[in-house]
């Protein structure tokens, strides 16, 4: 979370947190928190209140938000970076038609943009 507020804050963004607990201490750089104390509940409002995800490097957190945006009532289109072969394998298996490989956070940015020009 620190290092995607610093990319956002650098290019002039706002930042928002969605914690997963009242420990705000956990949300360095974020403009607005919102302490939900849901523990990984929060997932659904990640994944659910974003127009992309951009997942950035895969753990078990991530992988519950990017299905959450891929099952079809949400259908929210998914950008992997730093991800694994296996990881990018079996999330484009899933929904390939939703789903992108970025290589680099430039290219990831490109591919949001890409996503909304359409």
């Amino acid at each position: 979370m620190k290092a995607v507020n610093k990319g956002a804050k650098e290019a002039g963004g706002l930042t928002i947190g969605i914690i997963p607990r009242q420990d705000s201490q956990i949300a360095e750089g974020v403009d607005i928190s919102i302490m939900t104390d849901m523990g990984s509940g929060r997932n659904n409002i990640n994944a659910l209140s974003s127009d992309v995800i951009i997942a950035c490097g895969m753990s078990a957190g991530t992988a519950s938000e990017v299905s959450l945006a891929l099952q079809s009532r949400a259908s929210k289109p998914v950008i992997l970076l730093n991800g694994t072969k296996e990881s990018n394998a079996f999330f484009k298996s899933l929904r390939s038609e939703l789903v992108q490989i970025a290589e680099n956070p430039e290219e990831a940015i490109k591919l949001t943009k890409k996503t909304f020009a359409k």
